[in-house]
């Protein structure tokens, strides 16, 4: 368990831009876990929007697939919540995509809007993948895109009350709720007629960006310790910290903690990557001794919000057999997409990097990383 005198290292400053895109913002500096940014020259930079056109295929050299792009819509009539999964998959390699735009402030990536899924494979490997705290399902964009190009069906989704547009303290604390958006997704997905016999049900992988990364280790077993959290953000000499702004009015009475720290493992789920985990900071041994599915880590030294040392170590400190990847020159945000010129003006807190300029070297290595997890976690060939 934490020490008192730990406090300040897991609770980050609050953003001096948190009134910029303040639902992405608004909780996320509190338990995010650090993030990851590769040093300059490792691994090939991905090509820009402004390139894409002048290569082969804007997702690599070694991409065989073109992407495809689809979206549902459904009920989740137990838990009273829509569901809106953002589908990329494999198209045939000939398949003529476009830019597509998920927001003015990032730059554009490429597919083909509800073209077939490639008939190359009869079933394919499936990634699910997790937005942030007050994220979007396509601004993962960047980094689905390139699993679909390299043969995984990407599945993500907007998580009700923790997502762009649509969140709350409240929302974010019932973090365990996120997990769940994934197994009810998977159940309506397999009995889908177009989507349930192209996925293999064998290779069923999870991935996601800080709160989005603790749900794809949610997903191989691990625990949420909002415990901590509760603790923190009402006891009178802490709850005025500035990372408990938000979540210090909560009323935590509402919420069965032990309903929180349940498991919302998913047996079908066989392999974890999580990029600047959430909760980095505040799991406990026994939150994560189910765990035992392959796992990677990828953590950043530059991250902004919280400390490096005190997290993300931490983390993998008490994941021994996880691969960890420590990158060193992001911020993060690195883990969003590329800026526009416009998001650098509006939303610098969004663009800045640890070290400038290296957000397109950090996700070419954090792509290729994910890749070659995936194909030998799920034993893809």
């Amino acid at each position: 368990m934490f020490r008192r005198s730990q406090f300040a290292s897991v609770l980050p400053r609050a953003s001096r831009g948190g009134r910029i895109l303040g639902a992405l913002l608004l909780a996320s500096a509190l338990v995010t876990g650090g993030c990851a940014s590769s040093k300059a020259g490792e691994g090939a930079p991905a090509p820009t929007a402004a390139a894409a056109a002048t290569v082969a295929s804007p997702y690599g050299q070694d991409a065989a697939y073109a992407v495809g792009l689809t979206s549902m819509t459904f009920e989740d009539a137990v838990r009273h919540r829509t569901l809106k999964p953002v589908i990329w998959y494999p198209a045939a390699p000939d398949t003529r995509m476009a830019e597509q735009t998920a927001s003015t402030i990032f730059v554009p990536f490429f597919a083909a809007k509800d073209v077939p899924v490639s008939d190359a494979k009869a079933r394919w490997p499936v990634v699910l993948l997790s937005h942030g705290n007050g994220g979007e399902a396509i601004n993962m964009a960047w980094f689905g895109a390139h699993l679909a190009a390299h043969g995984f069906i990407v599945v993500s989704v907007n998580h009700p009350g923790n997502s762009y547009g649509d969140t709350s303290p409240e929302g974010y604390v019932r973090g365990w709720e996120r997990p769940k958006d994934f197994t009810s997704i998977l159940d309506h997905l397999l009995k889908d007629p177009t989507w349930g016999p192209r996925m293999d049900t064998e290779r069923i992988g999870a991935s996601g960006h800080s709160m989005g990364g603790y749900t794809a280790l949610a997903l191989v077993g691990a625990r949420l310790n909002l415990a901590f959290i509760a603790n923190v953000c009402t006891a009178p000499e802490t709850r005025m910290h500035p990372g408990c702004e938000g979540l210090r009015d909560v009323d935590y009475r509402r919420i069965d903690l032990d309903v929180a720290r349940a498991s919302y493992q998913d047996p079908r789920v066989h392999a974890a990557f999580a990029m600047a985990p959430g909760m980095a900071g505040t799991y406990e041994p026994r939150d994560l001794t189910e765990v035992q599915s392959p796992v990677e880590l990828v953590l950043a030294k530059g991250d902004e919000l919280m400390s490096h040392e005190d997290n993300g170590m931490q983390l993998a400190g008490r994941l021994p057999k996880a691969r960890t990847v420590v990158l060193d020159d992001a911020g993060h945000f690195s883990f969003l997409p590329e800026c526009s010129p416009l998001g650098f003006k509006v939303t610098p807190e969004l663009c800045r990097d640890a070290v400038a300029g290296t957000r397109a070297a950090s996700q070419a290595r954090t792509k290729a990383e994910a890749v070659a997890f995936f194909r030998s976690a799920l034993d893809v060939r």
